[in-house]
């Protein structure tokens, strides 16, 4: 089987949405379709061709995204990827692949690749490792006491429209997002995305509420969240559906949280997208207060080792040899000098021998700072030649608050 892959031209929208509503067996209501393609970027869209028929797609978003130092990186956001049921297990999503990475070396755009996996176990095949985590936290209003916050009373909050408030709930969160790696620079797009309120998205639950946080008149922090009613014979038992919560500063976003888990007629609170390290599971004074899931977040792949590695900083000096596998991209394969700390960084191809020996996969998910490289060498999957180079590499890549993938795409 004969398979080209091209740019998909002026058509791209209307091709990737039959697309993937093929490919995921569902059909995408209007409204949700709407706020995507007002996303979409129709000359990053290509497809996979089998004679005329397309089949299969797979787009990327351009994004600028937080990598440690703080720095900011433009970063590939890979999406909208189907291949249609009848030509799958044929190569399809290989060549999608490779022509997307190649293309994205050749033409010198941006150095690592990103996105969320449907099915995670597929991508480790590409050299995607998992970079972030994201935690579902439920939690119990009957056990939402939580430990006082110096500062957090002085902190008014108030309801907002998402709409006309939307300028400032932006700058807020745009102040925020050099704190932690992993987070997007949201263009104007994305900003209005985040209060479109498809009506089909909403589960049964409240159009999309806001409130500010306030200290001596000023917005220091935000909420979006919904309501959803729930009446039991045993009286009610709602959920308070958290989409996003942001605050400059510790007092704004305790005073938040306290509002968020303390809804008349609402037994619990939920939020989709914590991290592991949020201040909101070390504030609740019963740990079980918040049900916690652990799943996979955002997955990462160096396109070009050379330029990723030398763009990001270090939490700890560092001198060490990498030795890098790659089949799919073998401009990636063999051996790198990496040196860097916290003022910068150089990476560079060397005749040396290694300290480390690792698959390109282990890189991109230590990439943005998730302590993962110490774990891999003791399940035997980092090979250490020079002793004491993993702990010292594991120290430098690994940063002071977890990565974190806000921004589902």
């Amino acid at each position: 089987m004969t398979i080209e892959v091209r740019p998909l031209g002026a058509d791209a929208w209307h091709q990737a949405f039959t697309m993937m509503e093929l490919s995921f067996g569902e059909t995408w209501p209007q409204d949700a379709a709407d706020v995507e393609r007002a996303r979409f970027e129709p000359d990053r869209s290509i497809g996979a061709f089998v004679g005329d028929t397309l089949a299969g797609h797979a787009a990327i978003y351009s994004f600028t995204m937080t990598v440690p130092g703080p720095r900011s990186l433009d970063v590939a956001g890979v999406s909208l990827v189907g291949v249609l049921p009848t030509h799958r297990r044929r190569g399809v999503l290989t060549a999608l692949m490779r022509h997307q990475l190649h293309d994205l070396h050749e033409s010198g755009r941006e150095p690592v690749a990103v996105l969320t996996a449907s099915e995670p176990a597929i991508y480790g095949r590409y050299g995607y490792g998992c970079a972030t985590q994201w935690v579902y936290a439920e939690v119990n209003r009957a056990k939402r006491a939580m430990r006082p916050v110096p500062g957090s009373d002085e902190v008014t909050v108030r309801y907002a429209d998402p709409e006309k408030s939307l300028d400032v709930c932006a700058g807020v969160r745009d102040a925020i997002v050099p704190t932690r790696p992993g987070y997007v620079r949201h263009n104007e797009p994305w900003r209005r995305g985040e209060i479109a309120d498809p009506e089909s998205e909403r589960g049964g639950a409240s159009a999309l509420r806001c409130v500010l946080a306030e200290r001596d008149g000023e917005v220091t922090g935000f909420a979006y969240y919904r309501s959803k009613a729930n009446w039991e014979p045993g009286g009610p038992n709602g959920t308070t559906i958290v989409q996003r919560v942001h605050a400059t500063d510790t007092a704004s976003y305790a005073a938040l949280w306290r509002f968020l888990t303390d809804q008349d007629l609402m037994s619990k609170t939920t939020h989709r997208r914590l991290s592991l390290d949020d201040p909101l599971l070390s504030w609740l004074r019963d740990p079980r207060a918040a049900m916690v899931t652990v799943r996979d977040g955002m997955w990462a792949r160096l396109v070009d080792v050379g330029r990723a590695l030398s763009e990001r900083r270090y939490t700890t000096p560092l001198d060490v040899v990498l030795e890098v596998r790659d089949d799919l991209c073998p401009w990636n394969a063999g051996r790198w000098h990496l040196a860097g700390d916290g003022s910068g960084a150089s990476c560079g191809r060397v005749d040396r021998e290694p300290d480390l020996v690792l698959d390109v996969a282990d890189l991109g998910a230590a990439y943005f700072g998730r302590p993962v490289l110490a774990a891999l060498g003791a399940a035997g999957l980092a090979e250490e030649r020079t002793p004491g180079s993993l702990a010292a590499t594991s120290r430098a890549f690994t940063s002071e608050v977890l990565p974190l993938l806000d921004t589902p795409f």
